[in-house]
């Protein structure tokens, strides 16, 4: 009768250490959960800043006054009063192909645009000047590496210098406001 207490009394203290080694298990794992719960937030928070943040080369609002900041407002109001783009006028260039200018010299960048013209006297203007953009942007192309346009900034920044390309080689007659890449390929 002796064993048999002593049995009841061993499986009695078993018992109560499973539930505690349950309690700190179920504690464990909660800890471990938020742990990933934060990482996973923190990783997200990072994802959005580098793909959402504003362009490096925005200017500061800073350096406006207050007179040209409420005249820029007005052109803003001005234009969504006057509707969204007109349809048909983006303008699809050849793709570009290229190597770039990597010491292996091995890559390649392949590369579609779509140009939107703010009307069709302008859509008409690029068409007819397009050897001279074309140009201009394979030279722009083959003078950049790898590194410089395989960040999410370094692609903004190219299709930036790209406008700029556009724009000047029109002349005066018109702007260009959005160029657009329609493939981005790097082998």
């Amino acid at each position: 009768m002796a064993d048999l207490d002593m049995d009841v009394d061993a499986t009695e203290e078993t018992a109560e250490g499973s539930g505690e080694g349950k309690k700190k298990s179920s504690l464990k794992l909660i800890i471990i959960i938020a742990a990933a719960l934060l990482v996973l937030g923190a990783g997200a928070a990072g994802v959005w800043f580098f793909l959402f943040a504003g362009d490096e080369e925005a200017p500061q609002e800073t350096a406006q006054s207050g007179e040209a900041a409420s005249q820029e407002a007005g052109e803003k109001g001005e234009e969504a009063k006057k509707g969204p783009a007109i349809p048909g006028t983006v303008l699809d260039l050849e793709p570009f192909i290229v190597n770039l200018a990597d010491p292996a010299g091995k890559r390649y960048l392949k590369l579609k645009l779509a140009v939107d013209a703010k009307d069709e006297k302008l859509k008409q203007e690029i068409e007819a000047r397009i050897p001279q953009i074309r140009d201009s942007i394979l030279l722009l192309l083959t003078s950049k590496s790898y590194a410089d346009i395989a960040p999410v900034a370094g692609k903004i920044r190219l299709r930036n210098e790209i406008l700029k390309i556009i724009n000047r080689s029109l002349m005066g007659v018109g702007s260009v406001h959005g160029v657009y890449f329609t493939e981005f390929v790097v082998q």
